[in-house]
């Protein structure tokens, strides 16, 4: 098959000790015809001067675009940016603090081809390293064993996504297909999990999600991540309870905001006939129960107790979910018993 325009797009915010190693992944790429795109989201250190440093002295064979955003625009608006400016076919989306390997844009585009060119979201496995480069245990260890091999092709219903946001795309590893921004306009500026909002829309649009069973970018965990540190639950030295309060919070408050925006998306897809008038309705339900659902967890974290406990049978009293429920009951127990199993376990 012909080899189309792709986009390669970096995205940096104040990533001055990292951004040298991940300009240099994305001008290794071996593909061709490829556009880089490097859009700075207003960074207050030196990491555009850098940019600027190594672009300037760029001999090789891709177009390199770049942008600096007059304010922080965030996750979402920073995405937005990069969207409009994009011409290729496919996105192939990369952090300011991460490696892609130099196969990462021509593997894509060959499990892309492998889809039939139907994939709107394309991902890959990751290894992981740390803040100096190290590599550390590898948590990107697919679900997918099948020997010998190496693309594997799926699609799933918008009810099994918005319940379960499966299959999960790593961000760190996520192309896209330039159409979904066609179909569906800007993401929303609030949006923090993009990965997540732009799987939605593939799901949506009726896309295949490919994924290529082999690493193709270095995921580099460290202090400055916007999830890393908000998902670590049980950090190895003791945080405050108030502290782990303060994380689930957040990320509820980011869940809460990504599915209004599957909500806008949704009656996007409407305008456009890609939901058949018999199933609207439930569409529309499906994303509104689980948004209701995330607003209630929000409710049964910061509540006090009766509205904790209130909130807890408005999630479980007819919709059974034993793992999610297990999780969630420490809520039922006054806060001075959850605190103090909280600090047993957090216990040097």
């Amino acid at each position: 098959m012909d080899n189309p325009l792709i986009t390669f797009s970096l995205g940096s915010y104040n990533q001055e000790a990292f951004i040298r190693e991940a300009l240099q992944g994305a001008l290794s790429q071996d593909y061709s015809p490829l556009e880089i795109i490097v859009s700075d989201d207003c960074s207050n250190d030196r990491t555009f001067e850098i940019i600027n440093e190594i672009t300037a002295v760029y001999r090789g064979p891709h177009k390199i675009r770049l942008n600096r955003n007059q304010r922080n625009l965030g996750i979402g608006g920073n995405v937005n940016t990069v969207a409009e400016m994009a011409r290729g076919e496919l996105i192939i989306m990369a952090a300011g603090d991460d490696i892609s390997l130099p196969e990462r844009t021509r593997r894509i585009v060959e499990a892309w081809n492998d889809s039939g060119r139907q994939a709107t979201s394309l991902y890959s496995r990751f290894s992981v390293i740390d803040g100096q480069g190290r590599p550390l245990d590898d948590a990107s260890k697919s679900r997918m064993t099948s020997q010998g091999k190496t693309f594997f092709h799926q699609r799933t219903t918008v009810a099994s996504y918005a319940r379960r946001r499966r299959p999960h795309v790593p961000g760190c590893t996520h192309a896209i297909a330039r159409a979904l921004f066609t179909i569906f306009g800007s993401l929303g500026p609030e949006v923090t999990y993009e990965d997540t909002a732009l799987s939605f829309r593939t799901v949506l649009a009726g896309g295949t999600f490919s994924f290529v069973n082999e690493p193709l970018v270095k995921y580099r965990r460290h202090g400055g991540n916007v999830t890393f540190d908000l998902h670590r639950r049980w950090a190895r030295k003791a945080e405050t309870f108030e502290g782990m309060l303060e994380k689930q919070a957040c990320e509820l408050d980011r869940f809460v905001k990504l599915y209004k925006g599957f909500a806008r998306d949704v009656e996007r897809a409407i305008e456009k006939g890609l939901i058949p008038a018999g199933e609207q309705a439930a569409v529309r339900r499906v994303v509104a129960c689980e948004a209701r659902r995330m607003e209630l967890r929000r409710r049964l974290l910061l509540g006090g107790w009766w509205g904790r406990c209130a909130s807890f049978w408005r999630l479980y009293g007819s919709s059974i979910r034993p793992r999610e429920m297990f999780q969630q009951s420490p809520h039922l127990f006054p806060r001075v018993f959850y605190r103090l199993g909280f600090a047993a376990l957090h216990r040097e």
